[in-house]
């Protein structure tokens, strides 16, 4: 959410208040929060590369320090997705995610183009549990819910989100981007605090009047046009101060509002409307409805078993669950990778497939993934149910789904990652769920330049395995920085990325057959891109790095090279035509699979029967968070 213009103009307003933060509970807004951690670094974090996650770890911790230093007691909140009645903004940020990340992936990217890597959030949960920070994933937006906990606990909210100028929060709001936790001074944080009792008296409104003047204003839900607006500002328009940013619209309203204290919602709204000639009930009722965003009451929770309900609240089970069960997609974000080749995200199809037969059993899933370099597409997508007896299925319907027996659910993860039979029991718990991947990723394309990508992530994971991750920062990462982006590298290590995170998600989904990897400790895009370059490049590379290695890394090297060079089984499909999307006719069924009506049937599994048309009016959820 957002309210267009509303940080301008409280800080034209000189209601903030100083204050050094100490001794009290903060609700924090999760995704503000490792989205300006991650994009406000200095230096700044890799985003053309796949992502800096050690170093992003670190500012993690750090942050978390800071805040116990001055006996801060945190609560994070993370978003659960976008609420259908968003789609349009959703759609529209999604266009634009798209444009940063082909402008990224082509060296070109201006200041403001930043992209979030595809690990963040995962690797912001991990962190999180490990320093035991008490967190909530919350069904959609975390805003409301941010609101409510924070009013619960009498503490503020911190967060960079505009629309906490409008929630009335009675210990205030406290901005991110004003939040000075790395300079702790007499055991405080240096902060600025908003509480919309000083803005209100300022601008002379009632309070509950604020949720209108978000709506007129323009918020995610609702805004005049700028025809409507002009009739407003001609009548309200103040002139205008030497330095002040153009706020004339957002003065207007509070002006106009000003006029209506003591008067219900209805009628301001109702006033404002016939001021700039509409008279519809609809239009009344889209404008009240934009305000009713704002009433502080419990957010419904979706229909879903109580155990996912709780994982799902505890960060150990992906949001997405809820937007595949309640809405019957999955967006796909978009990704730094080479606009000329197919989406990364057809490398992992089979995975997602998998994901929504446990979710969906045979009912079609929507994708929203780019099409080309301009657009993004919905494409129905056949779930797949694991090669089991109907008795075996039973037990993995989502309802119990936590109770079928362990050897059950790590049947499925290995079905889906065509690793059925696979030895893995001499290799560390870290690396079980990493090696399975970078197999199944590896053996879509099994040539020389992927040869060199598969040799460059086992060693990055012994690497991250030995010293935590701290290789980030060594020279070669620089160097990869500094060099112009290698888009087929780019693409490769993108694949890989769409496959490990759905592959923790699967994993998540079925309670964890394999222990789940730090993956904080398994890539840096900088330092992989660079010796990637190094090992296509120079025949010997390899050999020496191999030879650099203790005798103990060397073996492990060796077991982790043959699990990911092993012959194929439930081979996992190829780049020509992943299975299960509605594509062009004539193409035939692969081996191993039986083919869906109208589609493609997936390998090693059984293909959902029952193709039919994309739902009608549904619109892309957006995981951007």
């Amino acid at each position: 959410m957002g309210v267009k213009g509303m940080k301008t103009l409280v800080k034209e307003s000189g209601t903030l208040e100083d204050v050094g933060f100490k001794n009290s509970a903060v609700v924090i807004d999760g995704p503000n929060l490792y989205y300006s951690l991650y994009f406000n670094s200095k230096p700044k974090l890799d985003q053309q590369h796949g992502g800096d996650y050690s170093a992003f770890r670190g500012l993690v911790c750090q942050f978390f320090s800071s805040l116990k230093s001055c006996n801060i007691k945190p609560l994070v909140l993370l978003d659960g997705g976008a609420e259908p009645i968003k789609n349009k903004t959703v759609e529209t940020r999604l266009k634009d995610k798209l444009q940063k990340a082909k402008r990224l992936s082509e060296s070109r990217a201006g200041e403001w183009d930043n992209i979030l890597p595809p690990l963040v959030k995962d690797v912001f949960i991990q962190v999180l549990q490990e320093l035991q920070v008490e967190i909530q994933q919350c069904f959609g937006e975390a805003d409301l819910t941010a609101a409510l906990k924070a009013n619960e606990k009498k503490c503020p909210v911190l967060s960079n989100d505009s629309d906490f100028y409008i929630f009335d929060v009675q210990e205030g709001f406290l901005s991110i981007d004003g939040f000075q936790w790395e300079s702790v001074t007499q055991g405080a944080i240096p902060a600025q605090r908003y509480k919309i009792s000083q803005f209100c008296r300022c601008f002379n409104v009632d309070e509950h009047h604020m949720p209108i003047f978000a709506a007129l204003s323009g918020n995610d839900y609702s805004q005049l046009e700028k025809e409507d607006i002009k009739k407003l500002i001609g009548k309200y328009l103040e002139a205008q101060q030497p330095g002040q940013s153009s706020t004339s619209r957002q003065r207007a309203i509070l002006k106009f509002l000003g006029e209506f204290r003591g008067k219900t919602p209805e009628e301001a709204v109702t006033a404002a409307l016939q001021l700039v000639g509409r008279s519809k009930q609809e239009d009344l009722e889209l404008y009240l409805n934009s305000a009713q965003q704002y009433a502080l009451k419990e957010p419904p929770r979706p229909n879903l078993p109580q155990w996912v309900i709780q994982e799902i609240q505890r960060g150990r089970l992906t949001s997405f669950v809820t937007s595949v069960v309640t809405q019957k997609s999955m967006t796909l974000t978009p990704l730094v990778e080479d606009f000329s080749q197919p989406s990364s995200y057809s490398a992992s199809l089979r995975i997602r497939q998998f994901f929504y037969g446990l979710l969906l059993g045979t009912e079609l899933c929507t994708e929203y993934d780019r099409e080309g370099a301009e657009d993004m597409r919905p494409k129905q997508v056949t779930p797949v149910l694991a090669g089991v007896t109907p008795e075996e299925l039973q037990k993995l319907e989502l309802e119990h789904l936590n109770e079928a027996p362990e050897g059950l659910r790590r049947t499925v993860l290995y079905e889906a990652l065509g690793c059925l039979g696979l030895d893995i029991e001499h290799i560390p718990d870290q690396l079980k769920l990493p090696l399975c991947v970078t197999r199944f990723w590896y053996q879509q394309n099994p040539d020389r330049f992927n040869m060199s990508c598969l040799q460059a992530l086992v060693l990055g994971f012994l690497q991250g395995s030995t010293d935590g991750g701290s290789v980030v920062r060594s020279g070669p990462g620089a160097v990869a920085a500094q060099r112009p982006l290698q888009a087929s590298a780019a693409h490769a290590f993108s694949r890989w990325l769409t496959c490990l995170r759905q592959s923790l998600h699967l994993n998540q989904l079925l309670c964890f057959p394999l222990p789940e990897p730090q993956c904080c400790r398994l890539y840096c895009g900088p330092w992989l891109h660079q010796l990637q370059y190094q090992l296509l490049s120079d025949a010997n590379a390899f050999r020496e790095r191999r030879e650099q290695l203790q005798h103990g890394e060397g073996e492990l090297l060796n077991r982790a090279l043959t699990v990911t060079q092993s012959a194929r089984q439930g081979a996992p499909p190829g780049v020509r035509g992943p299975p299960g999307v509605r594509g062009p006719p004539g193409g035939r069924a692969p081996p191993g699979g039986r083919a869906a009506p109208g589609g493609w049937g997936p390998p090693g599994g059984r293909a959902a029967p029952g193709v039919r048309g994309p739902p009608g009016g549904r619109g892309p959820g957006d995981d951007g968070k």
